[in-house]
Parts: structure tokens; sequence; C-alpha cells
């Protein structure tokens, strides 16, 4: 005998049947939203510990050039500046946008305070050093540059809470772990440390202040002169030398006309020339030619190429050459 269920106990059965199905379809589709959140979540986090990682590198290379400010070239120091700045706008840009879901909106706030306020502190303390180089009587960049200095410890203390807010429970843990990150130079009191980093960048050894640089690079002789076995500078036998010498800026702004004057001394009389060096701008070269001046063989001579520079330089000891040398018998 076939067991036939009435017609009503059947139909209750396909309805029953039914609610499964759509329990079940509903709760594949919870699972299937809570994996798509948590993933868009777990992505969130990992863009953000990337960028993390990069601004702590540029820490470390501000904390360098900053150790460095008695001596560092000027185009270093903007460099690394520059590519600080650079993460941190990458940063700022990506906090710009909403994050996946409601639970990483304290996240994305706090790292945005830590963002805006590195920026802003960066930025200030970069000028300040610039106009504290430039302008070596200025005294109002010692307030400018401890606000700078204020700004970026901020940013520094509210990344520690954001540490501390992606600890949550509710946060899912990034598959990386968050980089320390420390934009602060130093420790220490901000005007006390802000005066230390103004005399830094004011020392005559800094190439962070923009002045020019010409500095004597070469001198040469024609007939060229040869360095004999005993060390000695030799010209071959002549009765008159042209001497040309190599003048280039290595500051970091174009030099004014400045004379250059070379001076022969040795034989009966010394000889003095000058020239004109026209402006150069930074990393350019300029060749003067002298005229054939008159020497006698057997004879010691010493050539002197002096730049009579009287403002302001990048290094007064690299403004002049001095050779000693012997003409030849023949």
């Amino acid at each position: 005998m076939i067991f036939d269920p009435p017609p009503r106990r059947r139909a209750v059965v396909r309805y029953v049947l039914l609610i499964l199905v759509v329990v079940a379809v509903v709760g594949a589709l919870v699972v299937s939203a809570s994996g798509d959140q948590r993933r868009s979540e777990l992505e969130y986090l990992e863009e953000i510990q990337t960028q993390a990682v990069e601004i702590s590198k540029g820490g470390d290379a501000l904390r360098d050039v900053v150790s460095r400010l008695q001596r560092i070239d000027r185009t270093e120091f903007v460099t690394v500046i520059d590519g600080l700045r650079a993460d941190l706008e990458v940063g700022l840009a990506f906090v710009s946008e909403e994050p996946p879901t409601g639970s990483l909106t304290p996240v994305r706030s706090l790292y945005r305070q830590a963002l805006k306020a590195w920026d802003s502190g960066v930025r200030g303390y970069s000028a300040s050093v610039l106009a504290a180089a430039d302008n070596p009587e200025s005294v109002a960049v010692v307030d400018t540059m401890a606000d700078s200095l204020g700004e970026i410890r901020v940013g520094d203390n509210v990344y520690l809470d954001l540490l501390s807010e992606m600890g949550r429970a509710d946060v899912p843990e990034p598959l990386s772990s968050m980089p320390a990150v420390v934009l602060m130079p130093a420790e220490g009191g901000l005007v006390s440390l802000s005066v230390s980093y103004i005399d830094s960048a004011r020392s005559p050894n800094s190439g962070l202040a923009l002045r020019p640089g010409l500095a004597v690079s070469q001198v040469v002789a024609d007939p060229e002169w040869q360095v004999d076995p005993s060390d000695q500078v030799v010209v071959p036998a002549t009765e008159g030398i042209v001497f040309s010498v190599v003048v280039t800026n290595v500051g970091n702004v174009a030099s004014d006309s400045v004379p250059l004057v070379l001076t022969l001394t040795g034989g009966p009389t010394q000889v003095r020339e000058q020239a004109v060096v026209p402006p150069l701008q930074p990393n350019q070269q300029v060749t003067i030619i002298y005229d054939a001046l008159e020497v006698e063989t057997g004879e010691v001579y010493e050539v002197a190429a002096v730049l009579a520079i009287t403002d302001a330089d990048a290094n007064f000891d690299d403004n002049e050459i001095r050779v000693q040398f012997t003409v030849n018998n023949g």
C-alpha cells in the first residue's frame, strides 16, 4: 500500500520546505555579505598599514637630515622633505573617502588627524629651517619652528591613539602588523630644540642657505705641465705660458660677476693679470684664458688664481688655487 498524505498535509510540507530553502539562501547571503564586509575592512586596514610603513621610512630620513643640518646640502634636505610630504598626501587623499564600514570610522578619523598634524608640522619645519638659513637676522623663525615641532609631536601622539583604536575587538587585525611611526626629530623642549636647529641651519658649513658658491676648479698651463719623479711640477722649456682657469658655481643660486686675479711670481718681476668671471648659474662653469706670460727657463714660479669675492659665498676656501712649478732648461 502506498502512503499518500492528504492534500492539505502535502501543501504544509511544501510550504515548510520553501521556508527552509529561503532561510538557507538568506543565511548564505548574510554569510557572503559578512565575508565581503570583512574583506573590505581588511583591505582598508592593509592600505593604512602600507602607507604607514612608507611614512615611517620618511621619518627615519627626516631625522637623518636633521642630524646633519650643520653641513647638509639644500637640495638633499628639500628632496627628503618633498618625499615625506608626498607620502602624507597619499594618505590624506585616502582618508578623504569614507571607510567601507561604520566600525572603521574612528580609525579613519584618527589616521586623518595624525596625517594633517604631520603634514602641517613638516611643512612648517622645512619652511622655518630654510628661512633661518636665508635670513640670518630673523628671530621670528624660533616661534614658527616651535609651533611646527608641536604639530609633528601631536601627529605622533594621535598615531599612538590610532594603534590603540585598531586593537579593539570589533576591528579586524590586518595581515601585517602596524609599524611604529615617529616623525619628531628628537625629544626635548620645543623652544630649545628650535634654537638648536636654527643655529645648525645657520652654520657656515651648511649648504642650506641660498647663496652662490664660486670655486676655482682647475688651472691649466700651455705648454702642459707635468709632475716629475720627485713630485715637482715642471713645464717644458718655453718662453711663454698661457694659463686657463676653470671657475664653477657650486652654489645653489646664480652668481654675480666677480674679478679673477692671476698672479705669476718668480723670475725678475711679478706679473698680475685680471679678468672678469661672468654670472654663472648653479653647476655652470666657465674657462678664463689669459694672454701668454713670459717666463725664463730654469726659473721657479708660482701661479695663483684667486677669485676676489667680498660678498656671500658658500665656501671661501675654494676661491683660489696656487701651483708652484719649474720651467725646464730644455
